[in-house]
C-alpha cells in the first residue's frame, strides 16, 4: 500500500533532496531554501554519485528517510537523484513517503549517457551510479504515488556537443523524462537551472500541497 496520495499541507513537513551526478548536494540550497520559506524542511541527502553503485545510494538514501523526523516526508530528486528515489522505492515502499518531484531526471532513457557509454573515457565520465542506474532505461514507477515530473528546455550543457536532439536541457532530452500518469511540467532552464529556477521551485510547492506563490515570494497555504 502506498502513501503517495495523503492530503497533508506543509506543517513542517521534511522533503529530502537528493542531487545528481557530480554534485555534491550543495547545488540543492536555493530550491531548499524556497521550500523552507513554503513551510517545508528541506533535508539535503548527500551520496557519491560517481565513485560508488547505486545500490549503495540507495541503501544510504533509504536510512537518511527513516532517520528524518516528520510524519510525511517527501522526495525532490535533481537528474540521476531522481532516478535513485525511483529504484528505491521499486525495492521497497517505506510507508512515511509522501509525494515526489523529478527534475530533469532520466527515466524513460538518456540518449546522451547512452552514447557516453559506448567508449571507454565516456564509461570513465558517468561513473558506476550512472552506468547502472541510467543505461539500459526505462526506470519502473507506481502509477498510484503521486508524482511531478519538471523538464528543462534551455539546451545549455554537455549534450549540445554530441547533437542532442531538441527540446533538451544540455543533458536530458525532454520526452526523456516523461513518466506515464505523472503530473508534468516543461520549464525555461538548463539542466542545472532546473535547481535555481523559481517556477520549479513554485510547482513543486504547489505538487506537495504547502505553498501560495505570488510575485515570486512563498508563504504555507492556509488550512
Amino acid at each position: 500500500m502506498t502513501t503517495g496520495n495523503r492530503d497533508r499541507g506543509p506543517a513542517g513537513d521534511p522533503v529530502v533532496l537528493v542531487h545528481g551526478l557530480w554534485m555534491t548536494g550543495a547545488e540543492m540550497r536555493v530550491l531548499g531554501g524556497r521550500l523552507s520559506q513554503a513551510g517545508f524542511r528541506p533535508r539535503y541527502f548527500r551520496y557519491r554519485s560517481w565513485r560508488r553503485g547505486i545500490g549503495a545510494a540507495i541503501v544510504e538514501l533509504r536510512a537518511f528517510i527513516e532517520a528524518t523526523e516528520g510524519e510525511t516526508v517527501h522526495l525532490v530528486g535533481h537528474s540521476l537523484g531522481g532516478v535513485v528515489i525511483a529504484r528505491m522505492l521499486l525495492e521497497g515502499e517505506i510507508p512515511r513517503v509522501g509525494k515526489v518531484a523529478m527534475l530533469g531526471s532520466p527515466m524513460g532513457r538518456c540518449s546522451l549517457a547512452e552514447k557516453l557509454s559506448r567508449v571507454g573515457a565516456g564509461r570513465w565520465l558517468l561513473g558506476k551510479s550512472a552506468l547502472e542506474g541510467i543505461v539500459g532505461g526505462p526506470q519502473r514507477w507506481n502509477p498510484s504515488r503521486e508524482l511531478l515530473v519538471v523538464a528543462g528546455d534551455v539546451p545549455i550543457g554537455t549534450g549540445v556537443l554530441f547533437g542532442l536532439e531538441k527540446p533538451h536541457d544540455g543533458v536530458v532530452r525532454v520526452e526523456e523524462t516523461r513518466v506515464e500518469g505523472a503530473r508534468s511540467a516543461v520549464v525555461r532552464a538548463s539542466h542545472v537551472g532546473l535547481l535555481l529556477s523559481r517556477k520549479v521551485a513554485a510547482l513543486i510547492c504547489d505538487h506537495f500541497g504547502g505553498a501560495v506563490v505570488s510575485s515570486g515570494t512563498y508563504a504555507p497555504r492556509p488550512r
